[in-house]
Formats: C-alpha cells, sequence, structure tokens
C-alpha cells in the first residue's frame, strides 16, 4: 500500500512538474512575442520619423516648385560683361548659358558640404566664365546629402531665383559665404532673413522660404541625383557622362568641355641687343 502511495506522489510531482515547464515555456514564448512586437514597433516608428523628417515639409506644407526665365550677366575670357539666358527648371535644374553651346554640363553640390564650399570658391568663376565665353551650358542641380541646413539654403535660393533668376550666383556665393558653423544653427526662417541683407524683397517669396515651402524641390531634386547615379557632391557631368573627379583648374574644366584656352595677346618682346665697348 505504501509503495503504491509513493508511486501515486512520484507520479503527480512529474506532471506537477511538466506543467510548471509547460507553463514556463509559455511564459517564455509571450516575453519573447512581447519583444519581438517592442523591437518591431521601434522600427516602424524610427521608419516613420525619418520618412516623416525627408517628406514632411511636402505633406504638410504648401509646396511650392519655382520655374522661372530670366537673363544673367556674367564676365567673359577677355573682361566683357554678357548677358546670358537663365532659367530654373520644375524638374530641379537652374540651367545657365545658351542653348546652342557646344558642351553641356550638369553641376551638382550641396550647401552643406564641406568640400562643395572649397570647390565653389576655388571655381566658380572658372565656370562663369566658360559659360560667358559660349563653350558651355551649365545646369546647376542643388541638393542635399550632407546636412539638413543643406535643404534650407537650397530652399532659400530655389525662392530667390523663382521671383528673379538675375540673382542666382548672388545668393549662392553669399550663402556659401557664412560659415558652416553659423549655418549648421539656422532653419528656414534663418535663410528668409539673410536672404532679405542680399538685397532681395519679394515679401511673398520670403514667406514662403520661412515656411519651407521649396523644401520638397530640394527633395525631389536630391532623389533625381541619386537615381542618376550622383553618390557625392561635387560632382559634375558632361554631355551626360560623368567625370570621376571634378575638374579643379580652368584647363581642366576646358578640357573636360573640349573647349580650347582663350587667345591672350604676349605683350613681351625680345629685348635689344647692345654692343658693349
Amino acid at each position: 500500500m505504501a509503495s503504491k502511495d509513493r508511486d501515486r506522489i512520484r507520479q503527480l510531482r512529474e506532471e506537477a512538474n511538466a506543467l510548471r515547464k509547460k507553463e514556463e515555456a509559455r511564459k517564455r514564448r509571450s516575453r519573447m512575442f512581447a519583444q519581438l512586437g517592442i523591437v518591431a514597433g521601434a522600427v516602424v516608428v524610427i521608419a516613420a520619423l525619418v520618412l516623416l523628417v525627408v517628406m514632411g515639409p511636402k505633406w504638410f506644407s504648401n509646396q511650392v516648385t519655382p520655374s522661372a526665365e530670366g537673363e544673367i550677366e556674367l564676365t567673359n575670357s577677355a573682361g566683357e560683361a554678357v548677358s546670358l539666358p537663365i532659367r530654373v527648371e520644375e524638374d530641379g535644374g537652374v540651367v545657365v548659358g545658351s542653348d546652342d553651346a557646344p558642351a553641356k554640363l550638369d553641376y551638382y553640390f550641396d550647401f552643406s558640404c564641406p568640400h562643395c564650399q572649397d570647390y565653389h570658391t576655388a571655381m566658380e568663376s572658372s565656370y562663369e566664365q566658360v559659360i560667358a565665353d559660349g563653350d558651355v551650358q551649365v545646369t546647376y542641380h542643388m541638393i542635399r546629402f550632407v546636412q539638413d541646413y543643406g535643404q534650407y539654403a537650397g530652399s532659400a535660393t530655389a525662392g530667390v531665383i523663382s521671383a528673379d533668376p538675375s540673382l542666382f550666383y548672388t545668393v549662392v556665393n553669399g550663402i556659401f559665404s557664412v560659415p558652416a558653423e553659423t549655418q549648421v544653427t539656422w532653419g528656414y526662417s534663418d535663410y528668409a532673413s539673410y536672404v532679405q541683407t542680399l538685397g532681395f524683397t519679394d515679401e511673398e517669396v520670403i514667406q514662403n522660404i520661412a515656411d519651407g515651402n521649396y523644401g520638397g524641390w530640394i527633395s525631389d531634386n536630391t532623389q533625381r541625383a541619386r537615381e542618376d547615379g550622383i553618390s557625392g557632391t561635387p560632382s559634375v557631368a558632361v554631355n551626360g557622362t560623368l567625370l570621376e573627379t571634378v575638374p579643379a583648374s580652368l584647363d581642366e574644366l576646358l578640357d573636360a568641355i573640349g573647349a580650347e584656352p582663350a587667345a591672350t595677346t604676349d605683350s613681351t618682346t625680345e629685348p635689344t641687343a647692345t654692343t658693349g665697348n
């Protein structure tokens, strides 16, 4: 009888242990699924926040797509002022120069890219010269690859040139002259204030700049650039072919677009021989 009781007790204990292990396994699964749910939810929230940062200006503001035509004055290699066509295209380009130019160049830059700032300082006058000489038509693409203020600065430029394309170089030069450590603290409203110091006075456009209403245009430009194979800035393509390195001098730029250096007048004269005593 005692043996049967012991067997019965052992069986009950085994059944209890089995139930306990089953319950513990169920709780572990529940905790695992809960943790997975938290992780998945966090991923969704992060993705939503990223999407909101990228697309928010386009979704929640009164987006404006700049489009304008006009003329801009540049100086050619002979030192002469030349009036040239400029247009702002809805698909993201600011086109400067004659449509009849023998070469077409696409120039991608980001206001928040330190390399772009250095490159602009070193080479912009060369680009302006070859445009003025009629050697090339340049399409400038303002994009944002590096920091948020690249989008804000590009948006401000877009607003200004939508009203007055002739101010393109004025606003680009002005923004690039502001130190990066200053611009990194700026938002849309700061750029709206800054363009007024450059002589821009259109109140409606200034308000649109402050409201970020050109941000979607810069986002679209950036997406198109990525789709075109642009992975960094500054980048340059000539007649549709992306260059491995950007031209670093006027001679390299002329070579890239297949243009000859401007003729120069040699003012030196041969010394007159004299006979000493």
